[in-house]
This record gives C-alpha cells, structure tokens and sequence, in this order.
C-alpha cells in the first residue's frame, strides 16, 4: 500500500469572477433648450444634449390640440419666464374704445314755437296769481270823501232831505265805519258799509228831518273812523214862509 506523499499538492477547479460595471458620468450636466412659441403650425423641438452628442427630440404643439382644441397664446410670467400650454391663463381683452359723443341735434322750428308760447303761458299765469294775492292782502283805502245835498228843501215847509256822502276807494274789499254829525244835535251812531272787491265807490245818506215855520241853515258832516279816519262837510238849508 503506498503513503501519500506529503510535497504533492492537489489541483482545484478555477472560477472567473466578472468585472463590475462601471458608468461613466459626463463632465456637464445635460443643458436643456426651452423651445420658442410660434403661431404658425410649426412643432419647436426640445432638445437633450449629452456629453456624448446623442440628442433626444421630443415634439411639442403649440397652438393646436390633437382634438382641434385651440391652447392659449403664451403668457410672459417675472423674470421674463414664458408659459404656454394647458392652464396657462388666456391674456384680458384690449379695453374698448370709449365712444364718440353725439353731436347735439338742433331743435325744430315747431318745438321753439312750443317752448316759446309754453314760457309766455306759464308767465301770463304767474301775473295773474301774483295780482289775486295782491288784491287779496292789501287792505281797503279811501282815496276821497264828499258830501252834497242833491235836491235842497227851498221854500217848503216840513221836508226830509237827504244828504249824500260819496267815498272813493282803491277797490278792495273791506269795511267802512262812519257815523254823521250835525250841528246842534249829538254825534250819531257808529254805522258800517261793507265794500266788495271791485267796487270803487260807496254812497253813504243821512236823511234829516225839518218843522215848523222859519229859516234855517245847518251843517251836516260824515266822520268816517275806519279804514283810516276822514270826513266831508256840507251845508243844508230850510225855509218855510208859513
């Protein structure tokens, strides 16, 4: 039986091992070109560069959706950023023009006939009013006063004369006080003639009583106490022969 020999060395079974990947980085970032809008049916192209100088395309629609949907104009953001596409704001409408007044048309000659008789109508009626209030507020005034005996007693015994006081007004309405004095006899009564609107004069009579055989002349005079105080005297006459 034969020993081992201790030098002897056995012979494995080898294995190779594979190399691990390596990945190589580019010295620069890709750069990134932003595509610039057109209106036209152009499609801009966003472009990748890599160090390696492959490129990739990727085409973008601007104004035009694939439905027939029109996408907004780009808008401008800060910074000078421009947005474009779905959910971008649509820019406001221009404001409108604001328009031109109207020339002022000229009035026909029919309308300032109208306006013109209007006018005269509405002042014609104001003068009337203003003169009714007038005539109403201002108070009664005697502008004169006389006194006369119409038909004189003469050679007749036993008469009634009749003496006339005439009062001139200004035409307002009101009362008149008076009372007649005669000479000899006491002051009469307080009397009142009531005046209407219009009217201008007043008649106011005594009617004195004569008897008895003889001659006589009095005086008989009107005494008016309101609206303002005045008075007018005349003189009567009485003879009977007998």
């Amino acid at each position: 039986m034969n020993q081992p020999d201790d030098d002897a060395t056995e012979a494995l079974p080898t294995q190779r091992v594979p190399a691990e990947p390596t990945v190589t980085l580019p010295a620069h970032p890709p750069s990134v070109t932003a595509p610039k809008p057109s209106l036209d049916a152009a499609e801009p192209t966003l472009s990748l560069a890599g160090t390696g100088g492959d490129t990739m395309a990727a085409n973008v629609t601007v104004g035009t959706r694939t439905g027939g949907t029109a996408l907004p104009a780009p808008t401008a953001g800060p910074g000078g950023e421009l947005r474009f596409g779905p959910g971008v704001p649509v820019a406001p409408p221009a404001a409108p023009a604001w328009p031109a007044p109207a020339p002022p048309r000229r009035p026909s000659l029919w309308r300032r006939l109208t306006t013109v008789l209007s006018a005269l109508l509405s002042l014609a009626l104001l003068t009337a009013v203003g003169l009714w209030i007038w005539q109403r507020l201002s108070p009664l005034e005697i502008a004169d006063v006389t006194a006369s005996v119409p038909r004189p007693a003469e050679a007749r015994c036993d008469v009634t004369v009749d003496v006339v006081a005439t009062v001139r007004t200004n035409g307002r309405a009101g009362v008149i006080e008076y009372q007649w004095l005669r000479t000899g006899s006491a002051p009469g009564a307080l009397l009142t003639e009531r005046v209407g609107r219009g009217q201008r004069s007043v008649t106011l009579t005594l009617r004195w009583s004569f008897t008895g055989v003889g001659s006589t002349t009095e005086t008989a005079t009107v005494n008016i106490l309101s609206p303002a105080p005045a008075q007018a005297a005349t003189e009567v006459s009485y003879a009977c022969p007998g």
